[in-house]
């Protein structure tokens, strides 16, 4: 039996608005400020380092949505795609009714700072207790309607 490479449909590297990345502009002053008492090479170091880390650690930290021909994955998670069910666009409006009363808590969900669209997926394995997939994105439609195609 041969076994086909994946076809990759659809691929995201959710990030976090770009607001998170102008509020942590004022990390390194923090930080140089904190720790001036202390010694001004250490202040200055610290400056220096904090905002080139918290690019790095933003951009690992952000989830992988990837869509292939035979699995959706999120980060480390993923399900074939023969499970899905309908995938909904949920408008930013109503996100924050769906992350919060109309959550489901079997729920699988994946948000991301300040992206307020997401696609709500139906999972139709019946030996799966979730419901359903609940999941940030920057392109709801994209990645629903590829989802609904298939």
């Amino acid at each position: 039996m041969t076994i086909l490479p994946a076809k990759n449909l659809y691929k995201e590297r959710v990030l976090p608005s770009i607001y998170f990345y102008i509020a942590s502009i004022t990390l390194p002053v923090s930080l140089f400020l904190v720790a001036l008492p202390f010694s001004e090479v250490v202040s200055i170091s610290m400056a220096l380092l904090s905002f080139p880390a918290v690019l790095v650690l933003s951009w690992v930290g952000s989830p992988l949505i990837s869509l292939t021909d035979q699995t959706l994955s999120i980060g480390k998670v993923q399900i074939e795609v023969k499970h899905l069910g309908a995938a909904e666009v949920i408008s930013p409006s109503s996100a924050f009714e769906e992350r919060g009363i109309k959550l489901d808590t079997r729920a699988f969900t994946k948000f991301q700072i300040g992206v307020k669209q997401m696609v709500k997926i139906e999972i139709k394995d019946s030996l799966d207790p979730t419901p359903y997939w609940l999941i940030a994105t920057r392109n709801p439609e994209v990645l629903a309607g590829l989802i609904n195609k298939r």
